[in-house]
C-alpha cells in the first residue's frame, strides 16, 4: 500500500469511527432519522471494506427496527450478517424475522449464531423468549439451563436471566421452583428492584392461581352433563375456547351459564355452534371486554348474524340479574371470589351451584 493510500484508508477509519459514535449519540436519543442519513452517506466510501461496512449496516438496520420498519431493516441486517457474522448482526436479523412472522427462521439463526458465538449469552436468552412466546416452555427453559450464570455476564442480563426463568417456571405451574429462583437471584443482586418486584409480583400471582384452581374445581363438580342438543352446546363452547386459546374458567362458566338459561327460558337451539360461541362472548364480555363477534365466529365456523341474535338474548338474561350476582355466578377472570383470601373460598360439591332464579 502507498502511502496516498495508506492516508486515505486511515481517513476513512477516522470518518467511520466519528459516524459510529454519532450513531450511539443519536441512539440514545432517539433520533433514528439521523443514524440513516449519515450511514447512507459514509457506504458508499466502504465498500471495499467489509468490517466497516457490516458495522454502519448493522446501525441502519437498529435504527429502521426502533422505527418499527422491520421489513426494511431485514436488507441491512441480512447484509451485515452476510458480509461478516457476529453477534449483533445475528441479534437484529433474528428481530427482524420474528417482527415479519418468521419465528421459525429466527429460531434457525438464533442457533446458528449462539453455535458461532458461544460466549453472546443474549442470543440463548433471545431464542428462549421466541420458544417461550410459542409456548414452548420446556424448550425455553432448557435454553436457559445452557446458559452459565457466572460473573462475566453483565448484571443487567443476570437479572433479566433470573426473572425470565421464573416466569416461565410460574407458567408451567412449578411455583416452588419459580420462589427459589428469584430468592437467588435477589440474594445475588440485593439492590436489584426489579428483582424485588418480581418476587412480589410471584406471591400474588400464586394466590390468583391457586384461587383460579379452586374456582375452576368447585365449577367442575357443581356441573351435570347433558343430553341431545343441549350437550352439543357444551361440546362447541369447549371446540370454541380451545380454538381461541381461552381458559377452562372461560368454558366453565360458559357452561354454567348455558345452564342457567336454558332452565330459565326454556331454549331449544337450532344451531348449537352459534349458541357455544355466543355463550363464550357473553363470558368474556363479563369480563369487560368486547370482542369481535364476527371473529370468534369465524373461527367457531359458523355464521356471525346467527351468534350475534343469540348473543342479544343472552346480554338481556344476564342484563335482568343482580350485577353481583351474575359476577359470583358467571364471570371468570374478573369473578368476585377469585379477591378472597383462600380461608374464605368454600370449596367442595355443591359450593358453586348455579343458583335457582325466582319465577317471575
Amino acid at each position: 500500500m502507498d502511502h496516498e493510500s495508506g492516508s486515505r484508508s486511515s481517513d476513512t477509519d477516522a470518518r467511520v469511527e466519528k459516524s459510529l459514535r454519532r450513531c450511539l449519540a443519536w441512539s440514545q436519543q432517539g433520533r433514528y432519522s439521523k443514524i440513516l442519513n449519515e450511514v447512507d452517506d459514509i457506504l458508499p466510501q466502504v465498500e471495499d471494506r467489509p468490517t466497516l461496512e457490516a458495522s454502519l449496516l448493522i446501525w441502519k438496520a437498529q435504527a429502521l427496527l426502533a422505527m418499527g420498519r422491520a421489513e426494511s431493516a431485514l436488507v441491512p441486517a441480512t447484509l451485515s450478517w452476510e458480509i461478516e457474522p457476529s453477534p449483533h448482526a445475528c441479534h437484529l436479523l433474528s428481530n427482524a424475522l420474528e417482527a415479519l412472522s418468521d419465528p421459525e427462521g429466527a429460531e434457525d439463526l438464533l442457533r446458528m449464531g449462539w453455535q458461532l458465538f458461544p460466549e453472546a449469552v443474549h442470543l440463548p436468552v433471545q431464542l428462549a423468549e421466541i420458544l417461550s412466546g410459542q409456548g414452548r416452555l420446556p424448550e425455553a427453559l432448557d435454553t436457559l439451563d445452557e446458559v452459565p450464570l457466572d460473573e462475566d455476564i453483565p448484571e443487567d442480563l443476570l437479572v433479566f436471566l433470573f426473572k425470565l426463568r421464573s416466569n416461565l417456571l410460574a407458567t408451567m405451574g412449578r411455583w416452588a421452583e419459580a420462589d427459589d429462583t428469584l430468592r437467588e437471584g435477589i440474594d445475588r443482586h440485593p439492590d436489584s428492584q426489579l428483582l424485588v418486584e418480581a418476587h412480589q409480583s410471584l406471591s400474588g400471582a400464586r394466590q390468583r392461581a391457586r384461587a383460579e384452581g379452586e374456582l375452576a374445581a368447585s365449577w367442575r363438580e357443581s356441573l351435570r352433563e347433558l343430553d341431545g342438543v343441549y350437550g352439543e352446546v357444551d361440546e362447541s363452547i369447549i371446540r370454541c375456547a380451545a380454538v381461541n386459546e381461552l381458559s377452562e374458567l372461560v368454558v366453565l362458566a360458559a357452561r354454567r351459564l348455558w345452564r342457567a338459561f336454558f332452565e330459565r327460558q326454556s331454549a331449544r337451539p337450532q344451531a348449537p355452534d352459534s349458541w357455544g360461541t355466543a355463550l363464550v362472548l357473553a363470558i368474556i364480555e363479563l369480563d369487560g371486554e368486547r370482542p369481535s363477534a364476527a371473529a370468534l365466529a369465524r373461527s367457531a365456523g359458523c355464521k356471525p348474524a346467527g351468534v350475534r341474535k343469540v348473543l342479544a338474548r343472552l346480554r338481556a338474561f344476564v342484563t335482568e340479574l343482580d350485577p353481583e350476582f351474575s359476577a359470583r355466578a358467571f364471570a371468570a377472570h374478573t369473578n368476585p371470589r377469585l379477591n378472597g383470601a383462600p380461608a374464605t373460598r368454600r370449596v367442595g360439591a355443591g359450593s358453586a351451584d348455579v343458583v335457582q332464579f325466582p319465577q317471575a
